[in-house]
């Protein structure tokens, strides 16, 4: 929705028609407006001891289409402007300022995600990969641009993958894996409602499941078996983050080499046929 009310003002006119547990809910964000901006919906359900269900049914009782849709008039209500995109940029920022910033804040990203590595974690993941018959990558926006570039690079060493971009296909695909297969969902905000039911319907048909999202407690960590976590330098909106998608490339690249390196000689075979293949369309 696009609000003419500040969002204070429309959660105390709305108030009375909630129940009570939205009540209790309404009066925390009331009086932590600030803090809620950088809360994922399972911390917000945590802090006000109410469940991510309940979220979600307050803000579209309040006339927001969801989470983050209310998230957006909060922060208009409560943050100026240039602080939406990140806190780093000014608008006096010339180019070269603006360049600083986002290297520095990626390569901080990085070494921020290599420092909390899980490395079982990753090497079961790994493993687990290499082993599955079929990999289907679930995500959608700059989440399904990071899954294609899996694919690219999964393909050139031998593994068959799949990656759709639309939500019925990606659910349709979800539905169909079995117990030798390997769902990977890909969210940073961990709240991408197709992403979490894909993940869930593929783990019910007893496919292995994996998650990879920023840190921090939220609905796709839930319906995974094993859970990735990146870094981020935050902002209001996890799912906009600028840094998020360098770090979930790392992620995956660290993931792919491992899993080449679990068969090397398939591995390189793989390179070689993949890299004929496509030879003829190269100077």
């Amino acid at each position: 929705m696009k609000a003419t009310k500040s969002c204070r003002i429309i959660i105390e006119n709305r108030k009375q028609g909630l129940t009570k547990t939205e009540k209790r809910l309404a009066d925390y964000i009331l009086e932590n407006m600030s803090d809620v901006l950088g809360f994922t919906v399972t911390e917000l359900a945590e802090k006000s001891g109410t469940s991510d269900a309940t979220v979600v049914r307050f803000c579209k009782n309040i006339g927001f289409k969801g989470y983050q849709d209310f998230k957006i008039c909060a922060a208009v209500d409560t943050l100026p402007p240039n602080r939406h995109l990140s806190p780093n940029f000014n608008s006096s920022d010339d180019a070269a300022m603006v360049c600083q910033k986002v290297f520095t804040s990626e390569i901080d990203v990085l070494n921020e995600t290599l420092m909390m590595l899980d490395i079982p974690a990753l090497e079961q993941t790994a493993k687990a990969m290499a082993q599955a018959e079929k990999i289907a990558f679930f995500g959608s926006g700059g989440s399904n641009l990071v899954a294609t570039d899996a694919q690219h690079k999964l393909l050139k060493i031998g593994h068959q993958v799949l990656v759709h971009g639309d939500a019925d296909s990606q659910a349709m695909c979800a539905s169909i894996l079995g117990e030798k297969d390997l769902a990977f969902g890909i969210s940073h905000s961990g709240s991408n409602r197709q992403t979490v039911h894909c993940l869930k319907l593929a783990k019910e048909n007893g496919a292995f499941t994996v998650g990879l999202t920023t840190q921090g407690k939220n609905p796709l960590s839930k319906a995974a078996d094993i859970v990735l976590y990146t870094s981020t330098k935050e902002t209001v909106f996890r799912s906009e983050s600028v840094t998020a998608r360098i770090a979930q490339l790392a992620m995956l690249d660290s993931l792919i080499a491992m899993i080449a390196l679990c068969d090397y000689d398939k591995s390189y075979k793989a390179i070689q046929m993949t890299r004929n293949a496509t030879s003829e369309g190269k100077y």
